[in-house]
């Protein structure tokens, strides 16, 4: 936080970037008061986080522990590829991120506990594993019930186009703290509030606002037996309408072409592009459920997926086209396009050099991870399947050490060979990330004081 003068007033060349753009000077309507009352409020986190939700399970195979001396029907097609940090290599259709292993640290080691979309991503999201319904809250949802918005008008967690498929973002802790949902393409967004649907929350005039700020009457009629969440939404979905924070945060075209072409200027890219613009406007947690849509799974609700059970290599590339190969009886949806490999590719690394450049990754925690790895051998439709036993996460930001590489698989990629890192230990390290003791915080409204994580920070991770 900025040092305040015994006035209040704050020295100005202490701002850091993020800081000065929340004051905003009119830009986001944040007044300068309403800042020095922010910036005084003791314990409240400094590093914002974007989890970049990897759904349907990546390849740590295909990503980022390849394994060149396994044999043929394990290691694959690609080949690895030497990166920034001498020793360290990763899969040659990851060239931009090669260059950039230099400011991200690699967790090899890491060993999830189901097979099962729904509970490994829910024990992934929140650190807990799920004992039929979910129980506890992602990390987001969480850190917004501990700490509330840092800036009027931009919500804490956001969640693109939701906060973690396979979840209930918010658990026991209700609607009242669900993530803000920005669905559709980042262009022309919809912002989800509970059972409210804001449609359009880039305003053309002052009568669209208007419309808008009448539409909230409906949240009265939200069937919804926490009234609290009615009261939370009510001023939440207020600030945000009349702030201007969310209007600007959320306008792409404030960002040149060069920019948002780095990015991949499609709906996956502008999403990663977004969440940055978000996190800089203000925001403590931004979940984006990164997966591109296509081929087998076109027209699936979740918009799109790493889940490749057949014809990976060419799944992860493109969905332009239908694989050799493949039955006629087998649907194919096409997409022109990057794949998941090559999106991924582009939108990380220009969010990684995006943040430093802007000042903001050593405030920004930036994590990558699906809810599982994929089978060491490659099946017999050309895809790998379900995985928990083996994996692996980026970070990156905030006080992360760059340029580490923590844990290894065996040969064939099928076991934590050391160091082995359960989901658990994935939470209390983002907890730590952002300047939260997991073992010291207590979850809220519960009447035993339950710490929020029970795993451990890995160590060599900061």
């Amino acid at each position: 936080m900025a040092e305040l003068f015994q006035s209040g007033m704050c020295a100005p060349h202490l701002l850091n970037r993020r800081q000065a753009m929340q004051i905003g000077v009119g830009l986001f309507g944040l007044s300068l008061p309403e800042f020095l009352k922010a910036a005084a409020t003791s314990g409240k986190p400094d590093v914002s986080c974007i989890f970049i939700f990897l759904a349907g399970g990546a390849s740590h195979f295909e990503t980022f522990d390849p394994k060149p001396d396994a044999p043929s029907e394990i290691r694959g097609p690609w080949k690895p590829t030497s990166t920034s940090v001498p020793g360290t290599f990763i899969c040659e259709k990851l060239p931009l991120l090669a260059r950039r292993m230099d400011k991200v640290a690699l967790i090899r080691s890491w060993q999830g506990k189901s097979g099962s979309h729904s509970t490994g991503s829910q024990h992934v999201a929140s650190g807990f594993y799920p004992v039929g319904k979910q129980y506890f809250p992602n990390f987001g949802c969480l850190v917004s019930s501990l700490y509330g918005s840092r800036v009027p008008g931009v919500p804490p967690h956001l969640g693109l186009p939701v906060a973690a498929r396979y979840t209930d973002p918010p658990g026991y802790l209700g609607t009242a703290y669900s993530a803000f949902d920005l669905k559709g393409d980042p262009q022309k967004p919809e912002m989800e509030l509970g059972g409210l649907n804001l449609s359009r929350v880039r305003f053309e005039d002052r009568l669209s606002m208007l419309s808008q700020l009448e539409n909230l009457s409906r949240l009265q009629t939200v069937k919804n037996a926490q009234l609290e969440s009615v009261d939370k939404f009510t001023e939440e979905a207020i600030a945000m309408l009349t702030s201007g924070a969310m209007q600007k945060a959320v306008n792409l075209e404030e960002e040149s072409i060069q920019t948002r072409e780095r990015y991949g200027d499609n709906i996956y890219g502008r999403r990663v592009l977004l969440a940055r613009r978000l996190i800089e406007a203000g925001a403590r947690f931004v979940t984006i459920n990164q997966a591109v849509q296509g081929g087998l799974f076109g027209n699936a609700k979740t918009n799109g997926t790493w889940d490749n059970h057949g014809w990976l290599f060419d799944s992860m590339m493109s969905f332009a086209s239908r694989p050799a190969g493949m039955p006629g009886n087998k649907r194919w949806h096409s997409y022109s396009g990057p794949g998941n490999v090559p999106q991924l590719d582009m939108s990380l690394s220009a969010l990684l050099d995006d943040l430093e450049e802007r000042g903001l990754l050593d405030t920004t925690l930036v994590v990558a991870m699906g809810e599982f790895g994929r089978t060491p051998k490659v099946n017999a439709t050309a895809g790998r399947d379900h995985y928990p036993n083996a994996g692996s996460v980026l970070m990156a930001g905030g006080p992360v050490q760059r340029g580490t590489v923590i844990g290894a698989t065996d040969r064939k990629g099928s076991l934590p060979s050391t160091r082995p890192c359960r989901p658990e230990d994935i939470a209390a390290s983002i907890y730590h990330a952002m300047g939260i003791d997991a073992h010291q915080t207590y979850f809220p409204r519960l009447p035993r004081p339950t710490p929020i994580a029970s795993g451990r920070i890995i160590e060599g991770l900061f």
